[in-house]
């Protein structure tokens, strides 16, 4: 107890004000970030408070609590505990990922608060660009070049190891997308424009994705069906083919590949066989003939040429052979043989029913030809030698 108005020291306690000590630590949305090139979010620390100001990295000690979760295997971000700085590794895949830190003061080790940094990576831009390629033939074949040639991931040309590629359903059997983006048309693959859908994929964000279309264009090839002049005809027979000089795709036709069409027979006696060879009857009249026909691809039918077949009818050769008979007796008379028996007709013995007799004159009373061609002696003819 102290007298009222002593100056004694112990009548005269210090009172000690408590110095305030708060850390808040604030939770930060950073991004988007572009995943692919990386780089800077933000500062964790910078919205972060001690005693009610800006909080001085220096006077703290940070610590990871919950790093990032990796997304589809690759680098996350990730925060430095003495700077607060967040940063994205380059080819950091697409996503939002979180990271947990505490700050404690240094001088007061159990003054601490606890915050999230969310970061959100972007996935880069990727472009599928459509594609035309051709005309290509479509009786050879070809490989075209990669659909990928003109797309971009992240506004560089892409490399096909860092996407997916997925082809589209082909429009056509003989069209087929390779794994490098190559379109194989395989030979014989039938005129047309082609869509083929496709669509790539970043590796690293599997659903950042694009879609294009190639056009293939497929054309037929050359068909040069080339006009024929066969060697002169006589009494019937067969000319070579016509398609012996025409030409698909610059090579020999090969008859199973071409439909042939014989055009308007010029006359009954010819016939354009399917081989393409063509019967001329013994019974054709003598004349120059022409006979169209057309060959078509079969492939493309479409794909068609037409020539002229030129087909000289001549005569057919006759020979009528000089005959010398075996001697008759004058007085009893007789028959020869037939003057037809050694005559030929294109080549042939005669067949009397294809040829026409006719007998000169007689050079004696007793001396007739016959209808067949025998020649009867009469009886009491004069000797002699008559032709």
């Amino acid at each position: 107890v102290c007298p009222a108005g002593s100056a004694a020291p112990e009548c005269h306690p210090t009172v000690t004000t408590p110095v305030l000590q708060e850390i808040v630590a604030v939770d930060d949305d950073f991004g988007p970030v572009n995943g692919a090139d990386g780089g800077d979010a933000g500062n964790a620390y910078d919205n972060d408070t001690f005693n009610g100001q800006p909080v001085d990295p220096s006077t703290i000690v940070g610590t990871i609590v919950t790093p990032a979760t990796p997304v589809n295997g690759g680098p996350v971000p990730v925060m430095d505990p003495v700077t607060g700085h967040v940063s994205v590794p380059p080819g950091t895949p697409a996503g939002s990922y979180e990271i947990v830190y505490q700050m404690c003061l240094a001088a007061a080790p159990t003054v601490c608060d606890t915050a999230t940094v969310t970061v959100v990576v972007a996935a880069p831009e990727i472009d599928a660009v459509d594609d035309s390629f051709g005309p290509v033939n479509g009786s050879d074949g070809v490989t075209t070049p990669s659909v990928l040639d003109n797309d971009t991931l992240n506004g560089l040309p892409v490399v096909p190891a860092d996407i997916v590629l997925t082809p589209g359903v082909s429009p056509n059997p003989g069209l087929v997308m390779n794994p490098d983006g190559t379109i194989t048309v395989a030979p014989g693959t039938p005129t047309g424009v082609y869509p083929y859908p496709y669509a790539i994929c970043d590796v690293l964000s599997p659903t950042n994705c694009d879609e294009a279309v190639a056009l293939v264009e497929v054309i037929a090839p050359a068909i040069d069906a080339v006009d024929d002049v066969f060697p002169p005809v006589g009494g019937g027979g067969t000319t070579p083919s016509v398609l012996d000089n025409d030409t698909l795709n610059g090579a020999p036709v090969v008859p199973g590949e071409v439909t042939l069409i014989p055009g308007a027979s010029p006359d009954p006696g010819l016939l354009m066989n399917p081989g393409g060879t063509i019967t001329v009857d013994v019974s054709t009249p003598v004349g120059t003939y022409e006979y169209p026909y057309t060959i078509c691809e079969i492939v493309n039918p479409t794909n068609c040429d037409t020539a002229i077949a030129i087909i000289v009818v001549e005569p057919p050769s006759i020979d009528a052979a000089d005959d010398a008979f075996a001697p008759i007796s004058g007085g009893a008379g007789g028959t020869t043989p037939s003057v037809l028996d050694n005559d030929t007709l294109n080549g042939a013995p005669v067949v009397p029913a294809e040829v026409t007799l006719t007998p000169g004159a007689s050079p004696a009373t007793g001396l007739q030809m016959n209808p067949d061609g025998t020649i009867t002696v009469s009886p009491e003819t004069v000797g002699g030698t008559y032709e």
